[in-house]
């Protein structure tokens, strides 16, 4: 019985560096992708704020020039047409377009 719980207690000292090993390398390797990850994270967090920021800028951007548009939109007449050099349309003639439906013929599409 002293024999083979002496053989137990040499084999499991045996291998009792390689456990040793095997989970320090499993705690660096957790270690390193836990830094890994919230490095990911972090860098993510603040490209987004980036990203958010540079929207707020590009709205505010598209804002001032819907604005500025809409000022010149209102601003024309006929009478400035007139001062450009535009003239009335003796002729006028409007184009409909027609119906697309099931019945219609291959050649008028």
């Amino acid at each position: 019985m002293t024999q083979a719980l002496a053989h137990n207690i040499n084999s499991m000292m045996r291998y009792k560096e390689k456990v040793f090993i095997f989970l320090v390398a499993g705690i660096v390797v957790l270690a390193s992708s836990y830094a890994y990850l919230l490095h990911n994270a972090i860098t993510n967090v603040v490209e987004r704020e980036n990203l958010v920021r540079e929207h707020r800028l590009v709205s505010t951007s598209v804002s001032e020039l819907e604005a500025k548009y809409f000022s010149v939109k209102n601003s024309i007449t006929i009478e400035l047409a007139h001062a450009k050099g535009f003239k009335d349309s003796e002729v006028s003639s409007f184009i409909s377009k027609k119906s697309l439906t099931a019945m219609v013929n291959h050649n008028e599409l």
